[in-house]
């Protein structure tokens, strides 16, 4: 039986030859037998680095090699531009002795680049899912000549795609493509983070087979973790407030552990807010020089400029010891080089995010993935409430190094109807097509599967909503046409990308501003702030004028709430739980971390139903409900409470609530026997937390009222009777 390298194209092999690959990795070998005998789509899964763009692209380029002009035979879809240009530089050095052109097309493109490709379309094209729409949109008529041999469609990154806006928008995207250009190419899938390999085969062809699931299950790499423990010290009596907030001492001990960890080699230090990163960054390089340390510091997130992001890719990938401070900018596959260790500072935003950071280092053929992570948490004070004592920060990042150790990953949400992404779809074909009727545009966009389910009566409900908003518009013969307002959307570069870029809020004391925050960081009323150095409350959110109004906040702890933050799966609850009630103690916790979690259980065992239960809490009149159960329940029985008219303050994983146990009690057994109209707490969460601008969707703001309801009470709660009872 021949084996996998000679299944290969001559031309593939020699090249190979030349590069002086030794071997192939098992899921190189397994991909090649999988799409040389033409079995159809696959996803590939395997560790970052792991070989899974040359586990594609090895056959499909000797598939492609004698028979590569014509049209663009292989398209490569990547989520990230500077992702598109390393696989250029990789496709274009295999191809090196092949006769297949490699072409990429996306915003940093030259004119004369994309000319080429045009009046000589080949070979391999790598492109974003935004430049694809603008083809679309700009060259309907030239993409038959294109695409109509398109014979593979590799998707990088799956996992990012999976149940997202970016994700229903490909998945239209390659009906269209089919529709208008006749083809319907090989699809292949690349990850290293699936939570759900069985739901990412379906997703990958909705409308076929499921694809195929190729992995190496001994690819796995062996993994180092240490995690230390910080306790934040109040400031010292009669210190200036303000200024003990400009500066966190705390952060300094953390930045000079982390350089004695990490000095003399290449690492990832992630943070999930910006603030934090350039603060991090900020005392990681003056702690290096009062320790006379020699140790670049490079920062790495979506508000630098271009060239700054690229500068500090360069400087990771230059032979000398570097520590780039970053955002999830740099979990995707873009090549840094060989790192080191990875750094997480406070906990991670989900298990996929924390498991895709971690297999960024280890890439060194029998080298360790090394994770070091970092809590700081307030000391316990006399002030504390009960959820201070749970350190809900540190318990979640050591619940999401758990969860990660049990291999398990948060599973993608493949049924959201997407309605926000359908009406941008609708909007690009009625720009590509000119016009059509309201039943042949409604089949074309619902038997793409891209967004679930809606029927033709929601459908006539959408258009009407459209027209009102001057989006759409109905000629005398009946096709639909876009509206004056939707011509001026789809002629503008903005609109290609089917999601919102977060809008900012002004934060307003009385009428003074003092400062803006992203919708996507905005707490919900009641809770807290910090800006210009100060603490302050939210009292209200006005979405329409786009303000919050803030008062002044007294008190020593900085908020923990990020109302829009990832939502928080059940499991990673659940497992939160679970570490603040039992006894076992997680062998690569410090002192300082075993402390900070003896106080966490301390705390635990002051409870006296320590699960999902309704409390009293003294004085009289106020009581504590416990969750644990995701970020959709908990957001739900919130909006529940509130619209039974009790004042509540959300605690992440339960509820304050300020009425006696008896009326708490009452509205939940109410809740039982009929659970909340799901329209009614859509608009409570409209009113109270500004749903559809916070956070929202690009084309939230022109659904109809009863269509964003149901779509946001799928995508964002969890109503159902067993979400309301408790002990």
């Amino acid at each position: 039986m021949a084996s996998a390298f000679d299944l290969l194209h001559e031309g593939v092999r020699r090249r190979l030859w030349e590069m002086k690959w030794t071997a192939l990795r098992p899921i190189q070998d397994l991909a090649i037998e999988h799409l040389m005998a033409d079995r159809g789509d696959c996803v590939i899964a395997a560790p970052t680095a792991g070989g899974k763009t040359e586990a594609a692209f090895l056959p499909i380029l000797s598939r492609i090699a004698d028979d590569a002009a014509g049209g663009v035979r292989a398209m490569y879809i990547g989520p990230l531009k500077a992702l598109i240009n390393d696989q250029f530089a990789r496709l274009a050095d295999l191809c090196a002795r092949l006769t297949i052109p490699v072409h990429r097309w996306h915003g940093d493109v030259g004119a004369a680049q994309r000319r080429a490709l045009l009046a000589r379309p080949s070979g391999v094209l790598l492109i974003t899912p935004e430049s694809l729409e603008a083809m679309f949109v700009l060259r309907p008529t030239q993409m038959p000549s294109i695409f109509a041999r398109l014979a593979y469609v590799v998707i990088d990154e799956m996992h990012a795609f999976i149940g997202s806006v970016r994700g229903a928008q490909l998945k239209s995207q390659l009906y269209r493509l089919r529709e208008r250009c006749g083809c319907d190419p090989v699809r292949v899938g690349l990850s290293a983070t699936l939570g759900d390999p069985e739901a990412a085969c379906a997703w990958l062809r909705p409308d076929g087979a499921a694809a195929t699931y190729v992995t190496d299950p001994d690819a796995e790499r062996s993994l180092q973790i240490l995690v230390r423990g910080y306790q934040r010290r109040p400031a010292p009596a009669g210190a200036d407030e303000d200024a003990a907030q400009d500066e966190d001492p705390t952060l300094r001990l953390v930045a000079r552990s982390i350089l004695r960890a990490c000095h003399g080699s290449t690492n990832l230090a992630f943070a999930n807010a910006k603030s934090r990163i350039e603060e991090l960054a900020d005392c990681l390089q003056s702690e290096a020089a009062q320790m006379d340390l020699r140790h670049d510091v490079v920062v790495h997130h979506g508000s630098l400029s271009k060239e700054q992001r690229e500068h500090a890719e360069e400087r990771l990938r230059a032979d000398a010891p570097c520590t780039a401070v970053c955002s999830n900018t740099l979990e995707m596959g873009i090549d840094i080089g060989e790192v080191d260790s990875v750094i997480q500072v406070a906990a991670p935003w989900s298990v996929a995010s924390l498991a895709q950071r971690v297999g960024r280092s280890g890439r060194r053929e029998g080298a360790a993935a090394v994770l070091r992570a970092f809590f700081i948490e307030d000391a316990p004070a006399p002030e504390d409430t009960l959820w201070d004592g749970l350190h809900l920060d540190f318990l979640r990042g050591i619940a999401a190094i758990e969860l990660m150790l049990e291999r398990f990953s948060e599973p993608p949400d493949v049924h959201r109807p997407h309605l926000s992404t359908l009406v941008h779809q609708l909007l690009s074909t009625l720009a590509e097509t000119g016009g059509m009727s309201a039943q042949r545009l409604y089949r074309r966009l619902i038997d793409s599967r891209a967004f679930g389910r809606l029927t033709p009566g929601d459908f006539a409900v959408l258009l009407r909503g459209l027209a009102e908003h001057g989006l759409v518009a109905q000629m005398d013969g009946g096709d639909l046409i876009l509206g004056l307002r939707g011509q001026k959307l789809c002629d503008h570069f903005s609109f290609y990308a089917a999601f919102a870029t977060p809008e900012e809020f002004r934060i307003m004391h009385l009428a003074r501003e003092i400062g803006s925050l992203p919708a996507t960081l905005l707490p919900p009323p009641g809770e807290f702030v910090l800006l210009a150095g100060r603490r302050w409350r939210v009292e209200t959110i006005d979405g329409d004028r786009r303000e919050v109004h803030v008062v002044p906040g007294k008190g020593r702890r900085a908020p923990k709430f990020t109302s829009l933050a990832a939502d928080i799966h059940p499991r990673v609850h659940a497992k939160m739980r679970e570490l603040a009630c039992t006894s076992d103690i997680p062998a690569y916790l410090d002192d300082g971390a075993k402390e900070i979690l003896a106080h966490v259980r301390g705390t635990a065992h002051l409870v006296v139903h320590f699960q999902p239960a309704l409390q009293p809490v003294p004085p009289a009149g106020r009581s504590r409900v416990f969750l644990w159960a995701g970020t959709r329940v908990q957001r739900t029985v919130f909006l529940a409470l509130r619209e039974a008219g009790l004042e509540v303050q959300d605690e992440q994983v339960g509820l304050e609530v300020k009425a006696p146990i008896e009326r708490t009690r009452e509205v939940l057994r109410g809740l039982q026997e009929k659970a909340p109209a799901p329209r009614l707490l859509a608009a409570r969460a409209d009113r109270e937390l500004a749903a559809r601008q916070c956070g929202a969707d690009k084309f939230d703001w022109a659904l109809p009222d009863a269509l964003w309801a149901a779509a946001y009470s799928e995508d964002r709660l969890a109503i159902s009777r067993g979400a309301f009872e408790l002990g």
